[in-house]
């Protein structure tokens, strides 16, 4: 009798253990299941916004600040101001190479910033492409530095800013000094992308006829 006690609280605990295993898997089961839905979610509330994990410098977002360019040319900071600016983008863009660059939209619109060599590594433009459909539909030239003109000034910087949300392009060029320190303005522009994808201006705050004048003889138009 008393083993057959035994054998009867074994099979009551081997069969409440199986049960417990089976609810145990179907828990599991069904955590895993949520997982790869909310997985699934994620990447197809992703899909088409970011092609790549990578970060990516969309530029320095100050110049879209109110009396940015009053600020530059109200003191004499503006040279050392600049100066830091473009720093900053030759870090961000030092490294970048066009199989790293990211694909980023706003609404039916895709972004994406490719690096172009113009004669050697350190003599590089960044320009931004806007895309429709994966079709190429307008570009502009985002990011550039050159430090060796022929003539005083020596250096030429473009430096810009494409705030997503509002889809508009920020971009201020200079001709600058590192003998006396001097920056001479060429412009300083708001540009806007049309839903077309092409990319047209929508405020021109400041430009300097004469400088523009020595862009062309430098070369320097994109």
């Amino acid at each position: 009798m008393k083993n057959i006690i035994i054998l009867i609280s074994t099979l009551f605990v081997f069969i409440l253990n199986s049960c417990n295993s089976e609810k145990k898997e179907q828990v599991l089961s069904g955590v895993k299941s949520i997982n790869d839905s909310l997985t699934t979610t994620l990447k197809d509330s992703l899909q088409g916004f970011y092609k790549s994990d990578r970060n990516i410098f969309s530029g320095d977002s100050i110049l879209a600040i109110k009396n940015y360019f009053e600020h530059l040319t109200d003191d004499d900071k503006g040279y050392l101001i600049l100066k830091k600016q473009n720093e900053s983008y030759q870090n961000h863009y030092a490294n970048f190479i066009n199989t790293d660059s990211l694909q980023f939209s706003s609404n039916n619109i895709q972004f994406k910033l490719e690096k172009q060599f113009l004669s050697n590594e350190k003599n590089y433009r960044i320009v931004l492409y806007t895309l429709i459909d994966n079709k190429k539909r307008d570009s502009i030239e985002f990011y550039r530095n050159v430090n060796d003109l022929r003539y005083e000034p020596g250096s030429y910087t473009s430096l810009s800013y494409l705030d997503l949300k509002n889809k508009k392009i920020w971009q201020i060029k200079y001709f600058s000094s590192r003998v006396d320190k001097s920056v001479g303005y060429i412009l300083y522009a708001k540009n806007k992308v049309m839903e077309n994808g092409k990319i047209e201006t929508d405020s021109l705050y400041y430009l300097d006829e004469s400088l523009d004048v020595e862009m062309e003889k430098e070369n320097l138009y994109y």
